[in-house]
């Protein structure tokens, strides 16, 4: 509870000095003013990715000149965050608050101001890549692909029962290994009256112990299809893909696009 208070306190009365120098063509819209940032978060309903550095650390200039100078990832993070940068020396009051014990440090906060995720050390482009992959979805590469260009493991169709959700897909392999894989009917559970199946033990003991946490939003149905055209259709696994750690499918790769390109709308609708 007193860390939730400091974080509230500090995204409420810091005022924070930017690192970064600007440069020529695009960059990461690094915010200075954090009080203004956390308000633009519960405005946009997006996360606040809060980088905590100093000036004497090394590997935080490293991040800076090498994994933030990034196409892909400068894209990403402009795209799907409220992006925050902290000098730690500065601010201790919120580094104590998000619990950060070396530098640099990446830290994911809802607007909620709930800390999903918390990234210490130096962390190459093509890894942080994978770290916001699975927070959120936007139209670029973190989207899952289309079944044409993912390679599934495919099980016979007498082996798969048709009763299985989600095409037979396994929940737990798209979501924590962003991998689309269809199950073995060996391996199931069933939830909220529906089966579905894994393609582990392992998988399946995973879904058992926070199946909320591996369940599809709106029930696996496709949201798009629900608000645009007055329907209910079930999703497909393979036009699906991650927002803000949850499973969200959709009836066609369109569908999924027009919803990219702007999941409020779709979000906060009733």
């Amino acid at each position: 509870m007193r860390a939730q208070n400091l974080l509230v306190l500090s995204l409420s009365l810091i005022f924070i000095t930017s690192l970064s120098r600007h440069v020529q063509g695009e960059e990461i819209k690094w915010q200075t003013d954090l009080k203004q940032a956390a308000q633009q978060a519960r405005t946009e309903e997006k996360a606040m990715l809060i980088q905590i550095g100093a000036s004497w650390c090394g590997f935080c200039h490293k991040m800076e000149k090498e994994t933030y100078r990034d196409p892909k990832v400068i894209r990403h993070v402009n795209s799907c965050f409220i992006p925050i940068r902290v000098d730690a020396d500065q601010h201790a009051e919120l580094v104590e608050a998000i619990g950060i014990s070396g530098l640099p440090t990446t830290a994911i906060i809802t607007p909620q101001l709930k800390i999903v995720k918390k990234i210490s050390g130096y962390v190459a482009a093509q890894e942080m890549e994978g770290h916001l992959n699975k927070i959120c979805l936007v139209k670029h590469e973190q989207v899952v692909p289309d079944r044409s260009n993912r390679s599934i493991q495919k099980i016979s169709q007498k082996q798969l029962a048709p009763e299985f959700a989600f095409k037979g897909v396994c929940l737990v392999s798209m979501l924590d290994d962003q991998q689309l894989v269809e199950g073995v009917p060996a391996f199931s559970s069933e939830y909220k009256g529906r089966k579905v199946c894994f393609i582990s033990a392992e998988h399946k003991k995973q879904f058992d112990s926070n199946p909320d946490r591996y369940w599809p939003a709106f029930e696996g149905n496709c949201r798009v299809s629900q608000l645009e055209q007055n329907q209910s259709v079930e999703g497909d696994p393979h036009a699906g893909g991650v927002y803000r750690e949850k499973l969200v499918f959709f009836s066609s790769a369109d569908e999924r696009d027009r919803f990219s390109s702007n999941p409020s709308q779709y979000v906060l609708q009733p």
